[in-house]
């Protein structure tokens, strides 16, 4: 049987026009909400808004609430082994170098400030929002406890890893939340730094 060439390049062109097509239904969500109120905006709305069917809507997010909230993906490949393959290292050694994993990831990929607020704002408004943000960053949270479980030896859901990976998502979240609602033009990644630097001081003993 012959193999075309271009599968894996058609294949990539899927993924990335999925990715867009991810996008454009948050991005109508979020702007359909903040235009109107998030209580008076439908599937249907965001759908026309997107140009795609609610069918499309549907294979995309399993509500609304998902469609408003896009929490942090999960890390590259190369980022995560390059982490990994440090190996063993003291507990706060470890934690720190998370930290810059995670800033680098979002120098790399800077999000929208103006989509983390407008996202952060309707959390704050609305329950239902909160709850699939925080789903997010606890689902993110899993992923980086399995990274750091590698790193050290043990399971994910072990004590260390599981507290190691709380600790950093809740600075990266504190971190993003005041960027987003600050005036300058700047990065992130200043603003998650610091919250991760106030929590190592309230540690220190």
């Amino acid at each position: 049987m012959m193999v075309s060439v271009n599968a894996p390049n058609r294949e990539s062109l899927r993924s990335r026009r999925r990715r867009e097509t991810e996008r454009e239904i948050h991005l109508a969500a979020l702007h359909l909400a903040r235009a109107h109120g998030f209580d008076k905006v439908t599937v249907e709305m965001i759908s026309a808004e997107a140009g795609v069917s609610p069918r499309t809507f549907f294979n995309y997010f399993p509500n609304k609430d998902a469609a408003i909230v896009q929490g942090p993906a999960e890390l590259s490949e190369e980022l995560a082994a390059e982490f990994v393959s440090a190996g063993p290292a003291p507990a706060k050694q470890v934690l720190t170098e998370l930290t810059r994993l995670l800033t680098r990831d979002f120098s790399e990929h800077p999000p929208q400030r103006e989509e983390v607020h407008a996202a952060f704002e309707l959390a704050r408004e609305h329950p239902q929002v909160l709850a699939v943000l925080l789903a997010r960053f606890d689902a993110f949270a899993v992923h980086i406890a399995d990274l750091v479980g590698r790193r050290l030896g043990e399971e994910a859901g072990d004590e260390v890893p599981a507290l190691m990976a709380a600790i950093a998502l809740a600075a990266v979240r504190q971190g993003l939340d005041r960027w987003a609602r600050a005036s300058d033009d700047g990065s992130p990644v200043p603003y998650v730094e610091r919250s991760m630097d106030l929590l190592r001081t309230l540690l220190a003993p």
